[in-house]
């Protein structure tokens, strides 16, 4: 199974993950890395390594950041392997939850895209969709 780990500004990985597991329940094999402002980009590195290490069970991982550019994300680019680690940006809820229930037997490329399109779909004006 490919592991997850989500690294963001602040604690909002941990609160996605509490989150999702509130509605899933336990999700097996996520880890979550915090960028918090007085922690060093060397003391980042080391927990992300150690978040990968924990989750990665041979299938790869799916690292999930908040937005492309930040310091989670150009941190998180680094680790960034051909069928071993993906890097997806702009995690939300509906991402997590998608992660977390279809990543058993697909491949770690096929799980970023299914991710990725869980996100942008999840994205909407309610006040479109109740008019309509």
């Amino acid at each position: 199974m490919i592991g997850l780990v989500v690294i963001t500004h602040a604690r909002l990985g941990r609160e996605l993950v509490n989150a999702a597991e509130f509605i899933l329940g336990k999700i097996e094999q996520v880890e979550t890395v915090s960028v918090e402002s007085n922690l060093e980009v060397d003391q980042l590195r080391r927990s992300l390594t150690s978040a990968l290490a924990k989750v990665d069970k041979g299938d790869g991982v799916l690292i999930l950041t908040d937005m492309f550019g930040g310091t989670p994300n150009n941190i998180s680019l680094a680790f960034l392997a051909e069928g071993k680690v993906e890097v997806v940006t702009g995690v939300n809820l509906p991402m997590i939850i998608k992660a977390a229930t279809s990543r058993q037997g697909k491949t770690l490329a096929d799980l970023a895209r299914m991710v990725c399109d869980a996100g942008r779909g999840a994205i909407s004006v309610a006040g479109e969709i109740l008019s309509s």
